[in-house]
């Protein structure tokens, strides 16, 4: 069945991409500049291969079309050809591409460096606050102590920051794998609903001509 061979289209190109990912996934880049790359690299990818599944899926119906009418007279055959249903259909599936699927930019869970970064230093100036104001009573002394326990606050954000590069690594993969599972399912809807589309038309074509049928074989 058509539906069943674009289904599988659809989830080999997804697959691929995901393969295609690994490289920035699982590599030692900076996080930070990986993320941002990431964010619009993917979704500029999903584009792409999309048409490129939309043109695989028009060829299987364009080949099922045929067969259809290849046993109909030449005037009927040249009718078909006429009606340019490939770049008809192409047009329409893009015109409704941005209803069934939006691959925008990715949006991440917050930063794991971020938050522990922080706590870390958060924590860590409060407490040294709290022992500086207890422990002076001299306002120099206490301002002194103060820059000190801000220093320790820097040391220990940067400290906690890169502890969590690994957790932040992990939470970008697990982001991007659910952004591209989320996607996959709307561009095969996307793609379903342009199947559907160009049956109606090859349908309506068939009843226009006097072609009994007008259904596209599945299989």
């Amino acid at each position: 069945m058509i539906d069943k061979k674009i289904e599988k289209d659809v989830a080999e190109e997804f697959e691929a991409l995901k393969r295609e990912l690994q490289t920035h996934l699982d590599g030692n880049s900076d996080i930070s500049q990986t993320r941002e790359f990431l964010q619009t690299h993917v979704p500029k990818e999903i584009l792409y291969k999309s048409e490129v599944l939309l043109d695989t899926l028009i060829n299987y119906l364009m080949e099922d079309a045929r067969k259809q009418i290849e046993s109909a007279d030449s005037e009927v055959q040249n009718a078909f050809y006429d009606a340019d249903f490939r770049n008809r259909i192409r047009e329409w599936a893009m015109q409704k591409e941005r209803l069934y699927f939006k691959p925008s930019t990715v949006i991440y869970s917050t930063d794991p460096r971020l938050k522990d970064g922080l706590i870390a230093s958060g924590l860590t100036f409060i407490a040294g606050t709290g022992i500086s104001i207890a422990l002076t009573s001299n306002d120099f002394k206490r301002t002194f102590a103060i820059a000190g326990v801000m220093l320790l606050s820097a040391f220990a954000f940067k400290f906690a920051w890169d502890k969590a590069s690994q957790k932040s690594r992990e939470m970008m993969k697990r982001d991007i794998y659910e952004y591209l599972g989320k996607v996959q399912k709307q561009v095969l809807k996307w793609l379903i609903e342009v199947e559907k589309h160009f049956k109606a038309e090859f349908r309506k074509f068939c009843m226009d001509n006097g072609i009994d049928g007008g259904e596209l074989n599945n299989g």
